[in-house]
């Protein structure tokens, strides 16, 4: 078949394709990552800290710009501006984020508007040099906090526009002297203000830290009985295997499988089945040493790593857990008839790798079942 013949791309095509490729770059750089689907009803918090870092910061920076304006006067219309912007934006941007359908998108244009804000002052104040550097530090310092490097930009970007429309309104005259009176009514803001932003700043890494904790936890644990689960259990066990072939350390390895649990699901439902999985949870806490380590391996099987114990004592020990089901298996609704079975095999050199142990114990534990269930098999009997 002859090879079609296919147009070169023109330059135009060329140059849309990287337009294009070159706004989504921008985009990046200074949108928002998330869809709007995604962050719907999102950031009532986040609009709650920032408002009670705005009311602060621009209560204080108030007297900064207001020092300047003594230093170099100015009109009414001005000051009015200055009062607004000090004491009633913080209230109305709190309200039109609350208001907004995307409450974490609408404070972040809040916070650039800030920044325009500090454009504006800076060119009202003549360039005044100390407070037009306080008041646009303390604006980048926000925007890095709250939303870092595209934040930044986007702040810079509303910085200059704020600064281009005061330049087309005001008569400028650059005049960078600062003095005196104005130096020291920019010391409240370079002392207060970064103290309630690092508060701010602190509470947020703590909440951040808790709910990191809260993950962990819930990573590790089993959902419905509490125990470790399943995938961070074998990697104990991993580590417990290789501990005590480096340490020659005696530790057993004690697989559990509740007798007849099948017929409690099918008789009575899920919702028994259930409470008596947590139940035979419960007693396994109370009937086993802290330092075990106790986990759901899956369905009604469950395992427990005994360490640093030897075989006779884990034997003993499991007996005696053996002992308290068969107590409970009558006592009313706690683990409606059921028993156990169960497989113990304490640790050996000759292992290959942690799963021959655990095939070890579940081999035992089949034996268990094998005998008319209701007993402890340990390896080699």
């Amino acid at each position: 078949m002859p090879a079609r013949n296919v147009p070169p791309r023109s330059n135009g095509s060329h140059a849309r394709t990287a337009s294009f490729f070159s706004f989504r770059r921008a985009q990046r750089a200074f949108g928002d990552s998330p869809s709007p689907e995604e962050l719907i009803g999102k950031g009532i918090r986040f609009v709650k800290r920032i408002y009670k870092l705005r009311m602060i910061g621009l209560s204080i920076g108030f007297f900064c710009v207001a020092a300047a304006f003594l230093q170099k006067p100015v009109g009414w219309p001005l000051w009015a501006l200055l009062v607004f912007h000090g004491y009633l934006w913080p209230h109305a941007a709190y309200h039109l984020a609350l208001n907004n359908k995307i409450p974490y998108r609408a404070e972040r244009r809040n916070l650039v508007a800030d920044t325009a804000f500090g454009g504006f002052w800076v060119v009202a104040m003549q360039g005044n040099l100390v407070p037009s550097a306080v008041i646009l530090a303390m604006l980048s310092m926000d925007n890095i906090a709250a939303g870092g490097t595209r934040l930044f930009l986007r702040g810079l970007v509303g910085s200059v526009a704020g600064a281009l429309l005061g330049l087309l309104l005001l008569d400028f005259r650059f005049a960078p002297q600062s003095d005196l009176y104005t130096v020291v009514a920019c010391l409240p803001m370079l002392a207060l203000y970064p103290l309630a932003l690092g508060k701010s700043t602190y509470d947020m890494s703590k909440k951040l830290a808790e709910r990191s904790r809260e993950f962990e936890t819930v990573s590790q644990r089993d959902g419905l009985t509490g125990l470790l689960n399943r995938r961070y259990w074998e990697t104990l066990l991993i580590e417990e295997f290789n501990i005590c072939h480096e340490k020659k350390q005696s530790s057993c390895l004690l697989l559990l499988d509740l007798d007849h649990f099948k017929s409690i699901n099918d008789t009575h439902g899920h919702l028994i089945g259930d409470e008596v999985l947590k139940n035979f949870s419960r007693l396994l806490r109370d009937n086993l040493r802290i330092d075990d380590l106790i986990g759901r391996y899956g369905g009604e099987e469950f395992v427990v790593i005994l360490r640093d114990i030897s075989l006779k004592e884990a034997e003993s020990l499991a007996a005696r857990l053996i002992e308290q089901v068969r107590l409970h298996r009558s006592a009313e609704n706690t683990l409606w008839g059921c028993t156990i079975s169960a497989g113990l095999v304490s640790f050996h050199g000759d292992m290959e790798a942690h799963y021959s142990w655990l095939q070890r114990a579940d081999h035992a534990m089949y034996q268990a079942k094998n005998r008319g269930r209701d007993c402890l098999v340990v390896e080699g009997e």
